[in-house]
């Protein structure tokens, strides 16, 4: 039946994937709530969406749809999938391995770029001794940080900053420079990887994984699935473009390693222990939605790792002063 002059039909309301899970979870009554919906939207788009704008937030530190990218309660989600201080897969346990090739001891000095909530920072510190500085793009994670290597009694030997990372420059040498999946995000890598060579002392080492990309494994449809739904704009490279740049700049590579399998059984397994957890523990509404967001993610990042996605290891070294 067409509608009536002067008003417009209503597009029937759709649940999002998200909504069906936290609806299942707290026994809602999926028709209810699509009735609710319905009578939201009769009202008028601004009564459906709550009273609040469509458009995106404004901000520096906002995700792809305007919403901040780090919460409370993302950090508290994250660190319990993680580990405490952690927002991505690889705790205190894991560090020690991947940073071997560094032979980190007391009187080195390293830069961790993108050091989240810098646990991997202070493992560095706690560890070996070194005298390690974080720096984290985003505020939130960065303060955070910050206040838990106070908590720590690490404040001077472990500090998290933020910093732009886009704009990488740090004027004073350092022996190491590591990072750990957190380069794919940082549009400038060229710009990047000249402020890194320029902050290493001769003989200076650095080491790092990131995501990249595998063109001969690429499943367009499924990576771009991927790629749209990261929070954060994703840039990634290929190996290839990855070694070409360090070689430009006479590092020397010693490891080009792929670490895919390990991260997806990582992953797996992490969300597979909460799953157990959370069957026995009760939550707010804000912290179950926050968990699933999360662990959509993740699962978003193992298809991917399947349609050409991969991360990697690698190690280069800067060549002594010839003088």
């Amino acid at each position: 039946m067409p509608a009536s002059p002067g008003t417009e039909e209503v597009a029937p309301p759709t649940l999002t994937l998200k909504e069906r899970l936290v609806a299942w979870w707290e026994g809602y009554d999926l028709s209810g709530l699509m009735q609710r919906r319905r009578d939201a939207a009769a009202d008028g788009p601004d009564a459906a969406a709550g009273g609040v704008s469509s458009g995106p937030a404004e901000g520096k530190h906002l995700n792809r749809k305007g919403k901040p990218l780090w919460t409370a309660t993302r950090v508290q989600v994250s660190e319990k999938i993680w580990g405490e201080g952690f927002s991505t897969p690889g705790g205190t346990d894991f560090i020690p391995s991947m940073v071997k090739p560094l032979g980190l001891n007391p009187a080195m000095s390293v830069l961790d770029i993108g050091a989240g909530l810098g646990g991997a920072t202070r493992t560095m510190a706690q560890q070996y001794g070194a005298w390690v500085t974080g720096l984290e793009h985003n505020p939130v994670l960065a303060e955070l940080g910050m206040f838990r290597s106070q908590k720590s009694g690490l404040a001077r030997q472990a500090p998290v900053q933020q910093m732009d990372l886009d704009g990488f420059k740090w004027t004073k040498r350092v022996d190491a420079i590591f990072s750990k999946e957190a380069l794919f995000t940082i549009r400038n890598k060229e710009g990047l990887i000249d402020g890194i060579e320029a902050a290493l002392k001769p003989r200076g080492q650095l080491l790092f994984t990131d995501y990249v990309v595998d063109p001969a494994a690429l499943k367009q449809r499924e990576f771009d699935s991927w790629a749209n739904h990261e929070p954060a704009e994703p840039h990634p490279w290929t190996v290839e473009q990855y070694a070409t740049a360090l070689t430009q700049r006479n590092l020397d590579i010693r490891i080009t390693e792929d670490n895919s399998d390990i991260h997806r059984s990582t992953i797996l397994a992490a969300i597979q222990s909460l799953v157990k957890h959370l069957e026995t523990v009760s939550m707010d509404r804000d912290t179950k939605i926050a968990v699933v967001e999360e662990v959509e993610l993740w699962a978003r990042r193992v298809a991917a790792l399947n349609a050409g996605l991969r991360v990697y290891r690698f190690y280069a070294m800067k060549p002594a002063d010839v003088g």
